[in-house]
């Protein structure tokens, strides 16, 4: 008997050693676990407020600075200024803000896919109170700022873009500039360059090669927002005008999450320097890639939600009565934050005689803050004679041939499809 109760007592000391064991080891598993857990946590948290929080040295004089968004100011020499936009892509939105088409200039593209097979339309050049108005209706405290964009053609009610444009899946535009690598530039440096084109989405940024015969990357359907552009040492201005010095943006990219791909954008516009000098500031600032320009000169615009109009689109000084610009082409800037504003959809007449004919592509466009998609149809005064698209999203652009003989008079309405009264159109 004694010696059966001292078997068991030592069959359960082991067995009571051997389950502290296992509990020992299950700990040190779970606990080494959370301590892995618990590093990737500091360190994508530490990344991700890293690259939040980036800002640029204490030279650059803060104007307004929000959660993913900043605008600097920067004194030059003689009293001239820099201005710094930084947009992290994680916590911001790009929106293109095109004006609406009088003429599609079928095949008159040059820098997609060839020259003369894409079109290069005509976009109503728009003052930029009314686009700054209708941003913030759109989107009220959400926005940041606004600056004009791409280069254009003519200096009429309305213009061919210079170069191409992609806005949310679509090529709007192929551009129409002699000033680029086509069979026949203005000028011979010209004749073998690289176009540059910037592309982001939702997360990141970046700049890369543009290849006009074949489209790439415009073609690419993960390509959904892009222009395309000149690299800064390209730019007329400093070709051609030997440097010039004028009002300018450059625009580089740069990564502060150590994460594949660069998540801010930088925008740095000066009111008085050469090209050199603008791409300069961006080198300083950590910018390594390449660096871009848009259309600058009389065309410079900022506007900021906080500061107001601080550039403006004009010739000579606001004393001497001077000629503002129209422009075709801007990108708003606003917090990816709950929109509280009511849902719209803006289409703006053109001056000119909306021209669209049969078996050809015209393009939709429009302005809305919606969070479902619309419809598109043709009306003649209240009646509805023919479906455009009976549903598609609700991205501001929409290719449409007409199968028709569109009549003076029609109308294009596009609608809300969770509320008819919400819509807009334009008058052919």
């Amino acid at each position: 008997m004694v010696t059966r109760v001292y078997y068991l007592l030592q069959k359960y000391s082991r067995d009571a050693i051997c389950r502290d064991a296992i509990c020992r080891d299950a700990i040190n598993r779970v606990s080494t676990f959370l301590i892995v857990v618990l590093i990737c946590f500091l360190f994508i948290y530490f990344n991700y407020n890293n690259a939040l929080a980036f800002s640029p040295s204490s030279d650059y004089q803060p104007i307004q600075v929000i959660d993913g968004a900043g605008l600097y100011q920067k004194k030059l020499n003689q009293g001239n200024v820099a201005y710094l936009q930084v947009i992290n892509l994680r916590k911001m939105k790009i929106d293109q803000l095109v004006s609406e088409v009088d003429n599609m200039g079928i095949n008159q593209g040059k820098y997609y896919q060839g020259e003369g097979r894409y079109y290069s339309p005509f976009f109503e050049r728009k003052l930029y109170s009314p686009i700054t108005e209708e941003y913030k209706q759109l989107y009220g405290d959400t926005v940041f700022s606004i600056i004009n964009c791409s280069f254009f053609e003519q200096y009429k009610s309305s213009s061919q873009l210079s170069f191409p444009v992609k806005l949310n899946g679509k090529v709007i535009s192929a551009g129409n500039s002699p000033y680029g690598p086509v069979k026949k530039p203005a000028d011979k440096y010209y004749s073998n360059i690289r176009l540059k084109v910037l592309v982001w989405d939702d997360k990141q940024a970046y700049i890369t090669d543009y290849n006009p015969a074949t489209g790439v990357p415009l073609n690419q359907k993960n390509v959904q927002n892009a222009i395309v552009t000149y690299k800064y040492s390209d730019h007329p201005s400093k070709v051609l005008a030997k440097n010039q010095v004028n009002k300018f943006h450059v625009i580089g990219t740069l990564s502060k999450d150590r994460a594949k791909g660069d998540e801010l954008l930088l925008i740095v516009t000066v009111n008085r320097a050469n090209l050199d000098d603008s791409a300069n500031l961006l080198r300083k600032l950590g910018v390594k890639s390449d660096i871009i320009t848009i259309d600058g000169g009389t065309s410079t615009f900022i506007f900021n939600s906080k500061q107001g109009n601080i550039l403006l689109p004009q010739t000579g000084n606001l004393g001497d009565n001077p000629t503002v610009r129209n422009l075709p082409h801007y990108l708003g800037f606003r917090s990816k934050n709950k929109n509280n504003s009511s849902p719209k959809i803006f289409v703006n007449q053109p001056t000119n005689k909306v021209q669209i004919p049969n078996n050809k592509p015209y393009l939709i466009l429009w302005r809305d803050n919606l969070d479902g998609d619309v419809r598109i149809d043709l009306y003649d005064k209240e009646k509805r004679i023919q479906e455009i698209s009976r549903r598609t999203p609700s991205n501001g652009v929409f290719e449409w041939i007409p199968r028709i003989p569109v009549k003076d008079g029609y109308v294009i309405r596009v609608s809300s499809l969770k509320d008819k009264n919400i819509f807009g159109s334009l008058d052919l």
